[in-house]
């Protein structure tokens, strides 16, 4: 599992299910670090592309990405519930097959009601619980005494390679988008980008790259940063922004779709079009230059960070999947066995 929000967010899944006295089971490829705690039992199989025979029978069989669905359908068609936390038929090659795995008749719970008006677009479908993500404000609030101002301002970005696949993830706009601020900005700045895969770099602009192991230590520099810049061009629904103005920190962030949740443009956050760098460069020099701005921005998106809990979101993840249970399925006495694969 890679250290990413999806694979968190499914983590805290399993672990909440486990809780509950649900036997619960991950299944992830032999090869595949695990970054987070799972409490859970976890199962390796012992080839790097899932197949219906390596996936267990659980109650529920939750289905994270368009690539595991179809070896999960055919091995429990009628177990199967799909986890839409990001519309893969937006970004992958395989488009139609992506849809194909949203056409079935399989209950689908989505991140966002973006994510579920996409569905609906491409699909004609519903989902069958919209279920918002959320952070946690014991790790990211605000700070317990003000940031001493400095001359030089800090640019917090996470980084993700287009080579690898995220180029919707718009990193080359961040670049442009830097540059501009270079010729447009009177001030210093410097960049402190968090890259996950690799050692990206930002020739020309004044950055440091920084590798967080923990969240504390991600809400630490949320704290330290200026500004918070997202440049994503879809989110299904968008944990670091959310994250950030749980901090404390002012955002400028694109409109990829899922923000839509809690992000509002002029009253928690500056908001642009995706794959525009020059509006991103306005927005960030804005919120660098308007104190009344910054503040603003700073003190809506606490409020509305509040809103978004993983308490809120753990209760409602397992209520939409008890729910979809009971509808399926006679009442069962005794404990069910829930399975969980990601690939």
């Amino acid at each position: 599992m890679e250290t990413a929000g999806g694979c968190k967010s499914l983590v805290e899944i399993a672990n909440t299910m486990h809780a509950r006295g649900h036997e619960t089971e991950f299944v992830i490829p032999y090869s595949s670090p695990v970054a987070y705690e799972v409490n859970c039992k976890v199962t390796r199989i012992p080839v790097p592309v899932l197949s219906k025979e390596y996936i267990p029978y659980g109650d529920i069989v939750l289905t994270n990405f368009y690539a595991t669905f179809q070896p999960a359908y055919e091995a429990w068609p009628d177990q199967c519930v799909r986890f839409c936390q990001g519309f893969e038929p937006l970004w992958v090659k395989d488009k139609d097959f992506a849809v194909w795995t949203y056409s079935n008749d399989v209950p689908v719970i989505s991140s966002s009601r973006w994510l579920d008006n996409q569905l609906f677009l491409y699909t004609g479908r519903r989902s069958t619980a919209i279920v918002p993500l959320g952070m946690s404000p014991y790790v990211f609030h605000p700070a317990e005494h003000p940031r001493p101002g400095h001359a030089e301002k800090v640019i917090l970005y996470i980084a993700r390679d287009p080579k690898l696949g995220y180029q919707l993830k718009g990193y080359d706009d961040f670049l442009k988008s830097m540059e501009i601020l270079m010729q447009t900005y009177n001030g210093k700045f410097i960049v402190d980008m968090v890259c996950v895969e690799s050692n990206l770099h930002l020739p020309g602009i004044p950055h440091r790259v920084i590798g967080p192991r923990t969240d504390r230590e991600m809400a630490g520099l949320y704290r330290s940063a200026d500004v918070f810049v997202s440049t994503s061009w879809y989110e299904g629904f968008g944990l670091p922004p959310l994250e950030a103005m749980a901090c404390g920190t002012p955002v400028v962030t694109t409109n990829s779709g899922g923000v839509l949740e809690y992000a509002k443009h002029g009253y928690n956050v500056h908001m642009v079009e995706p794959k525009n760098p020059q509006a991103i460069a306005e927005g960030v020099r804005e919120v660098l230059t308007q104190p009344l701005l910054t503040k603003k921005l700073m003190k809506a998106g606490k409020k509305s960070a509040l809103n978004f809990t993983e308490d809120r979101f753990r209760q409602s993840i397992v209520t939409a999947l008890e729910d979809i249970h009971k509808k399926r399925v006679n009442k069962k006495l005794g404990k069910k066995r829930w399975g969980f694969n990601w690939m």
